[in-house]
């Protein structure tokens, strides 16, 4: 069966003829980013590196709706096409509208192995296709002749120098891996007055997060009561903020409730992910799991500490600031939370 998929997909995604590659003739690029939050924050420094390079390239950027908000007001960034991933006839329709840009370079950062994604990204007619090589029946997308540049996956490090290198035919050196937020100075003051008021009474603030981006990777409500309660012990001239999603505020009051302790206090209630970030940038220290509040801390430079749970995420997506500390679970799950260890990687972050 492996054999004739590998053949199968050679017969569908390889290209007779090729186009040279030169930098200089490149007009019009598209990053397919059309996954999570912090995937795009992630993605920032790529923008503005390339941008820096080359101020003339019409750089545009292929979204969900749920991380457009991130770059919605990005000065590096030509155009946003929103594309939420599903299937279908509207699929169809945006890999159509695509299609009709006639981009010189498509730069997939999906590590997505699938006929019908390959389908899809050979059908958005690209030029000239960059993107990861993923190894599936018994060939991979290096070897497809669809694609023009692939760099390998290497989870042991950070998932920017992979860009970064799949994109080394742009001669972009010494890039600035340092992430970047814009319009969150032009947001309504909600955040910024609420956040004034608590560092009137505290000599600083802890931002607390116990929602992850998956079910595995979320802190229990447990876990979060006794860490919060062990840190507003030990650090009572801090105020203690427990951030929530939109629509759990219920569980983050609960937490909140459970620690009985003053200077532990429930957040301001965000409603986009610019609103949160404001909230983040006020806090001297960020506690989180693996998900996008790690990256918009690392947006900031703030110190965090970060939950993951037992696979290379933490190499690969590792804070991107100057003082962090990781607490690894020993399996694919956030339970059972070491708080010896936690208060200990949190002291040392506190004496930085």
């Amino acid at each position: 069966m492996s054999f004739l998929k590998k053949h199968l997909l050679h017969l569908l995604f390889d290209k007779s003829k090729k186009v040279p590659f030169d930098p200089s003739k490149i007009k019009k690029m598209l990053i397919l980013r059309n996954d999570r939050i912090g995937d795009m924050i992630v993605s920032t420094p790529l923008l503005r590196e390339l941008r820096n390079a080359y101020p003339d390239l019409q750089i545009d950027v292929a979204a969900s709706s749920v991380n457009e908000t991130v770059i919605r007001a990005c000065p590096h960034v030509s155009n946003i096409l929103i594309w939420d991933r599903g299937n279908g006839l509207d699929t169809l329709k945006i890999v159509l509208g695509i299609r009709r840009q006639r981009y010189d370079v498509i730069f997939s950062t999906s590590n997505i192995f699938s006929i019908p994604w390959l389908a899809r990204l050979k059908l958005l007619g690209a030029k000239h296709l960059i993107g990861f090589n993923i190894k599936k029946y018994g060939t991979g997308t290096h070897r497809l002749g669809m694609y023009d540049y692939t760099v390998d996956c290497n989870r042991d490090r950070h998932i920017l120098e992979s860009y970064f290198s799949a994109l080394k035919n742009f001669g972009l050196k010494e890039a600035n891996p340092r992430y970047e937020l814009f319009g969150v100075e032009q947001l309504p003051a909600g955040p910024r007055d609420f956040l004034a008021e608590l560092k009137r009474r505290h000599k600083g603030i802890v931002c607390f997060n116990y929602q992850g981006s998956m079910a595995n990777r979320t802190i229990s409500s447990d876990d979060a009561v006794a860490l919060c309660r062990a840190l507003a012990d030990k650090y009572r001239d801090r105020a203690v903020l427990v951030i929530h999603p939109p629509g759990d505020r219920a569980r983050a009051e609960g937490i909140v409730a459970a620690v009985q302790r003053d200077n532990v206090q429930l957040s301001f209630a965000t409603s986009s992910i610019l609103e949160l970030a404001a909230l983040i940038e006020q806090c001297e220290l960020v506690i989180s799991p693996d998900t996008a509040v790690i990256h918009l801390a690392s947006a900031y430079n703030k110190k965090v500490l970060g939950f993951y749970i037992n696979t290379d995420n933490h190499r690969w997506f590792y804070p991107m600031c100057d003082h962090f500390r990781i607490v690894l679970s020993k399996t694919e799950h956030i339970g059972a939370i070491d708080q010896q260890a936690s208060l200990h990687a949190f002291d040392e972050l506190m004496a930085c």
